[in-house]
């Protein structure tokens, strides 16, 4: 979707020298080599506020996939201090404040947590009324939005159209659990405890491994017409079988995401 410059989520300025951003700073490909690809979430995240990511592209000849995570180390921080780190695992994680996994150890459905967590119900569960609208901070958007749009029964977390989801969830004044929602599925608390108002939490996402170019999907905010048409669209055709679609050359590069 696209939104007003406002509330447009974005990757920060500041990353790993191997990234390469575009689309306003929406996408990140891994230009080269496997490493030195970690990036930001431009603005903190809030407590409740998801945020999205869409795989687009994998590279096979490497071992690994994406990782991501929050982290309490500030990114401008981190770069005026010295280079971005080569790998949010361990390099980032090992300086300390940050909470980061491989989406493949992510996906652990741990729903059933302790009462603190929330009576073994799901954060998403939680803020999902019964219309399906997901409810959060920062507005409210269709539970379908956190879905793959590509057709097929199985879609595994690290395949090309898979979407991940990070959010943190407070349990009480101090403290907070962060989980992934993967293909529109809370996994549960995978970390617990989060001191979540020591500082501001930013997204990490390193573009590791096979993951090769990765997308920010939009969620709060008005969208526009044009962009509303295309998600609608793409829930009912896979991006191969647009270019068979009898639509303009544009119309057709616009529905891809290349315009």
């Amino acid at each position: 979707m696209d939104f007003s410059k406002g509330s447009k989520a974005r990757f920060h300025s500041y990353h790993g020298e191997n990234i390469q951003l575009s689309e306003d700073n929406t996408v990140a490909f891994r230009k080269s080599s496997f490493a030195n690809a970690v990036t930001f979430s431009e603005e903190p995240l809030l407590p409740g506020e998801i945020f999205l990511l869409e795989i687009e592209q994998n590279e096979r000849g490497w071992s690994g996939h994406m990782r991501l995570g929050l982290t309490q180390l500030d990114p401008h921080t981190i770069f005026r201090t010295g280079a971005i780190p080569q790998y949010a695992l361990p390099d980032l994680a090992n300086i300390g404040r940050s909470w980061i996994y491989g989406i493949t150890k992510a996906h652990n459905n741990i729903i059933n947590y302790d009462a603190q967590g929330g009576n073994g119900e799901s954060c998403l569960q939680k803020i999902c009324d019964k219309n399906g609208e997901v409810k959060t901070c920062r507005g409210a958007f269709p539970i379908t939005v956190l879905k793959p749009t590509k057709h097929t029964e199985v879609i595994l977390p690290t395949d090309i159209g898979s979407r991940i989801g990070i959010m943190y969830y407070p349990i009480d004044d101090k403290k907070a659990n962060m989980h992934y929602i993967i293909n529109g599925q809370d996994q549960g608390a995978c970390v617990k405890d989060i001191p979540y108002k020591d500082a501001p939490l930013h997204v990490v996402v390193d573009v590791y491994g096979t993951t090769k170019k990765v997308r920010i999907i939009q969620l709060y905010g008005v969208p526009t017409l044009q962009s509303a048409c295309r998600d609608a669209i793409l829930q009912h055709i896979t991006k191969k079988a647009v270019s068979s679609l009898p639509l303009p050359k544009m119309l057709k590069e616009y529905l891809l995401y290349r315009t």
